[in-house]
């Protein structure tokens, strides 16, 4: 598995239902489609090619502007750190050498993020990535201080921008280090631009825990002046295998891009560690497994479904010489309440030293006691499970199972949500501020109860 930052024709899936229903010579006529077409006439046929041809287009037309549409709620990322990790040597002539310690030196990293909120002006806009895509803790800095972005068509290196490098100079010689007995030149990388292309951005938040980051760009007449658009989140929590889904992101630094594919498992959980430093520094993310192409620099991009709403953040991706189209997204349920919560929240504690994020604890401890999949009325596979405390803690009793969540402000109500999968629990509690109450409905003892308690928001 391996967190991705590196500077290092669409294909039209047409869904027919099992019975298919035609109309002409001032008639209808049903046709199972498991029959064999030899059985239609002629001008049936006719008008069945007819029917999946029109379907075939309207669906490719949409989803082309769908994806063109995601184009413009992208942007390339460049972000630059500076090191000071090694010893290092400089020559001196006639083959000489002395140590001169460790001297700084700066590397560039490209990723992608999304625009997910604009101002009415046009020209200052919230932005999210991933968290690796500017966190470096064996840095200098921890959190990027140059964080550039670039948008669709303004984003292509020794056009928009230019990627600079050379020799780190010490007394006008080249240094050097060595390792495993070899002699490596110490290079210094620099972005160059003109204020035509590169909006520079604030980071607001970014959060490990969570691999997701927060962005603001302000007063930019780059923006103002672009069609640039905030994305869409998918409403619904749940995504199923087998939609039509692509990733838009920045592949190998060469600009905006978008690769097609299929959500092929709709939540999993996999290990990352984003330190640089702590072998063992090891988080487990949920996320959304797709075939869809990903690459170095598609970190914090977009991924979408057919209709162009985002379901996930693009952040990871297995490799391996016997593995094949396996990427990973950060899924929407979670990310669409993380960002408001970074955008309401950071101002008070955020420190790029020290980058963390405040949420909602659950009180208790919880597990899944049981798993059924079934198939719903959608024709979709579905996986209810059973939540059941195992450890007390608050007024949650052991053996209390978890039915339904409901987040107050007031008498406002902010979310109101059954539990029928374990993650339903942390990713609604994102969207509960301190003093909030949260009502639990557990079944306890045969019978249906209530427990409320107060929102505290703690380090996550």
């Amino acid at each position: 598995m391996m967190k991705i930052k590196k500077f290092l024709c669409a294909v039209i899936v047409l869904a027919v239902s099992a019975t298919v229903l035609f109309s002409g010579c001032g008639s209808s006529v049903d046709v199972t489609v498991n029959n064999s077409y030899n059985s239609m006439t002629d001008e049936q046929w006719r008008e069945y090619k007819e029917i999946l041809n029109n379907q075939t287009e309207d669906s490719g037309k949409a989803f082309q502007t769908a994806v063109n549409g995601s184009l413009l709620s992208g942007v390339s990322i460049l972000t630059s750190f500076t090191y000071n990790d090694l010893n290092c040597y400089v020559d001196e002539g006639f083959g000489g050498s002395k140590s001169v310690g460790r001297l700084d030196y700066r590397s560039v990293y490209c990723g992608a993020g999304v625009i997910v909120e604009m101002n009415e002006a046009r020209d200052s806009a919230y932005v999210i990535t991933n968290c690796h895509v500017v966190y470096s803790d064996s840095s200098k800095e921890t959190i990027s201080n140059d964080v550039r972005l670039y948008l669709y068509g303004q984003d292509a290196e020794g056009v928009n921008y230019n990627l600079k490098y050379d020799y780190v100079k010490y007394r006008n010689s080249k240094a050097y280090y060595v390792s495993d007995g070899k002699e490596y030149w110490l290079l210094d990388y620099e972005v160059t631009d003109d204020d035509n292309y590169a909006m520079k951005a604030e980071v607001v938040c970014a959060s490990t825990t969570y691999d997701i980051a927060l962005l603001k760009v302000s007063n930019s007449s780059i923006l103002k002046n672009s069609g640039a658009k905030a994305a869409d989140f998918v409403k619904a929590d749940e995504v199923y295998a087998g939609t039509r889904a692509y990733a838009v992101g920045n592949p190998d630094g060469d600009g905006m891009s978008a690769t097609v594919g299929v959500i092929t498992k709709e939540s999993e959980e996999i290990i990352l560690n984003l330190s640089d430093v702590d072998e063992d520094a090891y988080e487990s993310y949920r996320v959304i497994r797709t075939d869809a192409a990903i690459n170095g620099g598609n970190s914090g991009g977009g991924f979408y479904n057919e209709k162009g709403e985002l379901v996930g953040i693009i952040n990871s991706k297995s490799t391996g010489d016997d593995i094949d189209n396996m990427g990973y997204a950060l899924p929407a349920s979670y990310v669409r309440r993380l960002w408001q919560l970074m955008k309401d929240t950071a101002s008070s504690y955020f420190t790029k030293s020290n980058p963390y994020v405040k949420a909602a604890k659950f009180p208790a401890v919880y597990k899944v006691a049981n798993s059924v999949s079934y198939m719903n009325p959608l024709g979709l596979a579905e996986i209810s499970e059973t939540i059941v405390i195992s450890t007390a803690g608050g007024s949650f009793k052991t053996g209390d199972v978890l039915k339904h969540i409901t987040i107050k402000n007031g008498e406002t109500v902010i979310e109101d949500k059954d539990i029928t999968r374990a993650y339903h629990i942390d990713d609604t509690l994102l969207s509960a501020r301190n003093g909030y109450t949260v009502v639990f409905t557990v079944e306890r003892g045969g019978a249906q109860t209530e427990v409320k308690y107060t929102a505290s928001l703690e380090r996550v």
